[in-house]
């Protein structure tokens, strides 16, 4: 059987580990959780042209990345979880003076702003992560698609929720911070988009049709939306009343 590289095209010998060509290890299109991560601590801190070829099609282009990333083609792009570990830092970094100015107008919810959100709140979307890839599990459950193909679509989701959480922080709090229009509708336009990301990217992955995409979209945002309430409400109860 003749061996080619998933990432170029290459033809590659029988006993070829890496690719001429491109330099992607050879191995099969299932990814273990294993590999997963052994490819996410290489070289964490490896920032080059990758991040501008990787942050393009996870604006603009929903559901290509993981596509890519099941079909094989990854050395082109930044590993999924080494993305979203980037850009969640640049959204803390970004929202860290703001919490200090609330802070400061309010002294005795200082403490509980701290621990929410520098302590838990990331925390608590890494623990998102894994739900909510068992929820598309669930919901679009297909033979010989395993978790780990629902868990890479749920790392790309959720750095796009960062990437837009941070335009919008930006927006509404440095660049326009007068603006009636952004801070009044500033969450409805953020769930109008992360609701039209996200239906064409799972158009786009599990290939669908429309109706049923949208009505398992529908029941996907409700599990969701209510495990996360539940999360959220939980903790701010525990550090509330620690």
């Amino acid at each position: 059987m003749e061996r080619i590289c998933k990432n170029c095209g290459e033809k590659l010998q029988e006993d070829f580990k890496y690719c001429p060509a491109c330099g992607q290890e050879h191995k099969d299109k299932v990814v273990h959780f294993k590999q997963f991560i052994l490819d996410f601590l290489g070289d964490y801190f490896t920032f080059d042209s990758l991040i501008i070829r990787s942050v393009r099609p996870l604006l603009f282009n929903p559901g290509f990345l993981t596509n890519e990333f099941i079909d094989g083609r990854r050395v082109r792009y930044i590993p999924p979880l080494r993305m979203f570990i980037f850009i969640s830092i640049i959204f803390f970094l970004v929202l860290g003076p703001l919490e200090k100015t609330v802070a400061s107008e309010a002294n005795e919810e200082a403490e509980f702003l701290d621990n929410f959100f520098n302590i838990w709140f990331p925390r608590l979307f890494f623990l998102l992560l894994p739900l909510f890839a068992l929820f598309l599990y669930v919901l679009f459950r297909k033979p010989g698609r395993f978790y780990l193909t629902h868990f890479i679509f749920s790392v790309h989701f959720h750095a796009f929720i960062f990437v837009l959480l941070t335009i919008m922080v930006v927006l509404i709090d440095y660049i326009f911070p007068s603006s009636v229009f952004l801070s009044q509708w500033s969450l409805i336009i953020t769930i109008f988009f992360l609701q039209l990301y996200l239906l064409i990217a799972l158009k786009k992955v599990y290939d669908q049709r429309w109706v049923v995409t949208i009505l398992k979209l529908f029941l996907l945002n409700i599990m969701y939306v209510i495990s996360s309430m539940i999360i959220f409400s939980t903790v701010a109860a525990m550090i509330f009343y620690m």
